[in-house]
């Protein structure tokens, strides 16, 4: 026969543990899908970028990767990915506590971690791979002067 005092206490010790897992087990979740964000780490270790370079690049085809031009235009308007006019001035707002340079180097080696509302996640997903980090710092140099 259990002891009624002890079995109170092992059932209230169970329940504090399992409620504190379980507040764990909540923050981890909003901590993951929080909307928040900061720069990739590898954004410090880009090279100085070129705009010029950079403006040269987005128009043409790197070892098979699509340029940028045959998505996105440099006007507003409708184009099968979003408008790059005013960029500059957007990219540093797209993601809470995110660089303008942060959400520029993520959009091109992870394009779906961020999709700019009435857009779908239709961009090509091999730009790290396929790019230098030198081409990716003078896109985004020319991206930021748009």
């Amino acid at each position: 026969m259990t002891d009624a005092p002890t079995a109170f206490i092992d059932h209230a010790f169970r329940r504090r543990i399992l409620c504190a897992v379980g507040a764990l087990m909540l923050l981890m979740l909003l901590a993951a899908c929080s909307s928040g964000g900061q720069d990739p780490a590898e954004v410090t270790s880009l090279p100085e970028g070129n705009p010029r370079s950079g403006g040269e690049l987005f128009i043409v085809s790197i070892d098979g990767a699509p340029p940028c031009s045959n998505c996105h235009s440099l006007e507003s308007g409708q184009e099968e990915g979003a408008s790059l006019a005013g960029y500059g001035a957007l990219a540093s707002s797209r993601v809470d506590g995110m660089s303008a340079r942060g959400y520029s180097y993520q959009s091109i080696v992870q394009p779906a971690a961020f999709v700019v509302p009435g857009f779908s996640n239709l961009m090509y997903n091999q730009y790290g791979r396929k790019l230098s980090s030198q081409q990716i710092a003078d896109l985004i140099a020319y991206l930021l002067t748009l």
